[in-house]
């Protein structure tokens, strides 16, 4: 029997309300916010139709135009249930994933355990 989801997640997750864009098989999700965000994963309100496993571009703007500044990430769709869609995070660039790992540090409640997960972690995926 595999475990709650609690028990399967490797980071802790964060509310987060920024701009986000979801891009998949021709469709552009655009979201006003997060409804949570960790480091391999993110879920956004949405109550439309959508493929699961289908990979996906993600954008989150951290900062609009003219001097934009986004965490830029590739993805897969997990999960759409009533109101909300989740994405895994299979993919980031150096810098989106800075980026991302400070939005998570500045934003949990606990920074220490956040950053304990970080250490246990390559890149976003667990250390064998």
């Amino acid at each position: 029997m595999r475990g709650t989801t609690a028990e399967r997640r490797s980071f802790i997750r964060v509310p987060f309300k920024s701009e986000v864009r979801v891009e998949t098989g021709g469709t552009l999700i655009r979201a006003d916010g997060a409804l949570d965000i960790s480091m391999n994963g993110i879920r956004v309100p949405y109550a439309g139709p959508v493929r699961e496993r289908a990979r996906c571009q993600v954008t989150i703007v951290l900062q609009p135009p003219p001097v934009e500044v986004t965490i830029r990430a590739a993805g897969r769709i997990i999960r759409s249930e009533a109101g909300s869609l989740a994405v895994e995070l299979t993919e980031l660039d150096p810098d989106s994933y800075n980026h991302l790992r400070r939005l998570i540090l500045n934003n949990a409640r606990e920074p220490d355990q956040a950053e304990q997960e970080f250490e246990s972690h390559w890149g976003i995926r667990r250390q064998q």
